[in-house]
């Protein structure tokens, strides 16, 4: 069965057939997928605290988003607890007017508060990994940025093994946000590799932005990634038959976090998860 999804729908079971059929035809090796929901962008429909409740509802069982604000860590684990979900990814407090700072220069003791309390809340909600986000940097000053860059993350993966937390940075596309400090996934794979323990989000939909197809991006990072988000690279949305394909056919084994704005309802729009005209997940 997909894990993910709890409920047996009936188009969930035809889904699966027609995924059986598909994976015997394609030789694609079986295996399970994990699905997260993002709660900051989907069910939206909901005030933050009952994203919870909807997405257990929905089937998920695990979820992932940005830190909330004005929601302390216990809040949001007695949340999970009550709902049986899992945080599979938390996101550190990004600073009013920024995009994060780890390679802003003079910004160290704001990255470092951040980071801090980022731990503190992964590790309250049992969240192994971390989102830092790096913050833009003019292209005249990126040279300089990288060693503010290696240095804090440096700190910042020493710091998060005190919590059994492990921190990870991903490309943003530059049309989403100019001079983000990540400005490509082979520079992400690279910071990845550079420094000892940080770990890498393969986000598909800002690398299909920056042109690259999903599934050379997967044959090419899926076994560095510790974490994986889809969506549709037209208008960030729910995501297509193709995108799912390549990610079955990948084979990864991590989460694979469904990070998109639904087109219209969240529920609505579960075709691709719950069974519909899209193929599930269910085969790679």
């Amino acid at each position: 069965m997909i894990k993910g999804v709890r409920r047996n729908f009936n188009a969930g079971v035809a889904s699966f057939s027609f995924m059986s059929w598909l994976a015997a035809r394609q030789g694609w090796r079986r295996c399970v997928v994990q699905f997260s929901a993002s709660l900051t962008l989907m069910f939206q429909e909901w005030v933050f605290a009952d994203r919870f409740a909807a997405a257990r509802d929905a089937g998920f069982e695990a979820v992932e988003f940005s830190h909330p604000q004005g929601m302390s860590a216990e809040r949001v684990a007695g949340l999970l607890r009550q709902n049986d979900l899992i945080q599979v990814l938390a996101t550190a407090p990004v600073i009013a007017g920024t995009k994060g700072v780890a390679a802003v220069i003079g910004r160290e003791a704001d990255f470092r508060d951040a980071l801090e309390q980022g731990l503190e809340f992964a590790s309250i909600a049992t969240a192994p990994l971390l989102h830092v986000l790096t913050g833009v940097v003019d292209q005249t000053h990126y040279a300089s940025s990288c060693g503010r860059f290696v240095d804090n993350m440096q700190w910042a993966v020493e710091e998060a093994r005190r919590y059994d937390v492990k921190i990870v940075i991903e490309a943003i596309n530059q049309m989403a946000v100019p001079g983000y400090f990540i400005r490509s996934l082979s520079s992400a794979a690279h910071w990845a590799q550079q420094i000892h323990g940080l770990g890498l989000i393969l986000d598909l939909y800002h690398a299909a932005v920056e042109g690259l197809p999903a599934e050379s991006c997967l044959a090419q990072y899926a076994d560095q990634a510790s974490h994986v988000q889809i969506a549709n690279l037209h208008g960030r949305s729910e995501p297509d038959s193709a995108l799912l394909a390549a990610v079955a056919r990948a084979g990864y084994k991590g989460w694979v976090g469904a990070e998109y704005v639904p087109k219209a309802g969240t529920v609505e729009g579960l075709t691709w998860m719950n069974g519909g005209t899209q193929p599930s997940l269910a085969n790679c």
